[in-house]
């Protein structure tokens, strides 16, 4: 019984034959398939590797899944804010003018204005 490999199904002598055909006609352009061209996008993106221990992961790990994000989009998260703090006044001040339009939003349709929340101190 002659073994085939797995992969291609062919047996060692047919893929010995076909490597040889190739390594023959390298230089040969009219013997190759034209291959298309990559897709290439102006948004270059990089991995970049961080290294945690066990108690620090721990933590990390545990915020990311409350924050309902994967583990890398809450790193990456944290990185850039670290870079470019929030403005938390500027924040406030844009939610207190979503939360004045939603509440006129509900007297328009004749819904109660719910119960204000207490903010907690900065």
């Amino acid at each position: 019984m002659t073994k085939r490999d797995p992969a291609t199904g062919l047996t060692d002598a047919e893929l010995a034959r076909l490597a040889d055909e190739a390594y023959a006609q390298r230089n040969d352009p009219a013997a190759w398939e034209p291959e298309d061209r990559p897709e290439v996008v102006a948004d270059v993106r990089s991995v970049v590797s961080v290294r945690f221990n066990r108690g620090e992961l721990g933590p990390i790990e545990r915020a990311a899944a409350a924050a309902g994000v994967p583990l890398s989009t809450f790193i990456r998260n944290a990185a850039i804010n670290a870079i470019s703090p929030v403005d938390l006044a500027a924040l406030r001040t844009q939610l207190d003018a979503l939360q004045a339009n939603l509440n006129a939003l509900n007297a328009a349709i004749g819904r109660p204005e719910p119960a204000k929340r207490r903010r907690k101190a900065a």
